[in-house]
């Protein structure tokens, strides 16, 4: 992502989205966290915010695996290239698993916004 020198590590993020489209042989992931960008795109930079959400769509995915599912939570992530050129990502939690491969990523959708304490 260009908004950071950095980017936020998946490990740490919330994931809080799945879209599983079989049609498209896609999967689309929505990850949030308070690692803010460096650079917040002008519009961001007007309001209050604290919460950055992002979209990771995952094309021509293949051996997808899903095992329970539970709440959104923290979840070891794992994405990594394989030797055949496709990514493969993993989420993994007490619980959950998450599994497949993928031709390529794109990030779709960014937004943040002001999220209240838990009380």
């Amino acid at each position: 992502m260009d908004l950071y020198d950095s980017p936020p590590e998946l490990n740490r993020c919330g994931l809080y989205y799945v879209h599983i489209d079989e049609r498209a042989c896609s999967v689309t992931l929505g990850f949030e966290t308070s690692h803010l960008p460096a650079r917040p795109h002008l519009e961001w930079q007007t309001k209050d915010f604290n919460t950055f959400q992002f979209y990771l769509q995952f094309d021509a995915a293949s051996q997808l695996r899903v095992t329970g599912w539970n709440a959104p939570a923290q979840k070891t992530v794992l994405m990594s290239g394989g030797n055949d050129g496709r990514l493969r990502f993993s989420a993994r939690g007490p619980g959950s698993l998450l599994e497949f491969t993928a031709g390529q990523v794109e990030v779709t959708r960014t937004h943040t916004y002001l999220a209240s304490a838990a009380p």
